[in-house]
């Protein structure tokens, strides 16, 4: 991940701020969910990241403990604007979310039982698995390439389907781990290798 960034104005940082406030405001789901609009809105509406780049960041704010909207929200204003740019986009995804389960805890158990708020609720569970079907169509071609990552893919894939009681910290590192490998930058003579 390039660490350089450009000096951003106030101006810049409420709109990094309202562009994050609005996909924490309009996206059900979490972290996940967030992801096609947070790839849509920072590489192809503003241009402020490349598409490779993104998909990087996201890989290492589901490999970090923590939330994964808190930790890309963290990683994608950083990488624009700095530490401003990160604490810019962290309070404009968590304040939704603060707000409405403020909200939501004071008139819990009415919440509860209500059957159209139950009805509501598994409406968007649906709707949430259809957003993360997106989140892979999307974000595909710039994470799978070529025939490891096909196989990597796979292989991630059904240890997540058929064996769910393996830790997904597990799959990351063993797909980092195997990435690592089959780049072999320390191999002798080979050009290109990072100083």
């Amino acid at each position: 991940m390039n660490s350089e960034t450009r000096r951003q104005t106030p101006a810049d940082l409420a709109h990094i701020f309202l562009v994050m406030l609005r996909i924490g405001a309009t996206t059900f789901g979490g972290g996940y969910a967030m992801i096609p609009q947070m790839s849509r809105d920072f590489v192809t509406r503003h241009r402020w990241i490349e598409e490779d780049e993104i998909v990087d960041l996201f890989a290492v704010a589901q490999s970090t403990p923590g939330v994964i909207a808190l930790n890309a929200s963290l990683l994608v204003g950083y990488r624009i604007a700095g530490v401003a740019g990160a604490v810019a986009a962290s309070l404009g995804v968590v304040l939704p979310s603060l707000v409405v389960l403020s909200l939501v805890t004071v008139a819990y158990q009415a919440f509860l039982a209500n059957p159209y708020v139950l009805g509501a609720l598994r409406g968007v569970r649906a709707a949430v698995a259809g957003l993360l079907f997106s989140t892979v169509v999307q974000l595909r071609p710039a994470s799978v390439r070529g025939v490891l990552g096909w196989l990597l893919f796979g292989a991630a894939l059904a240890v997540a389907v058929f064996l769910p009681s393996v830790n997904a910290v597990w799959i990351l590192l063993g797909g980092g781990l195997i990435g690592l490998l089959s780049g072999r930058p320390w191999r002798r003579g080979q050009k290109g290798a990072p100083s």
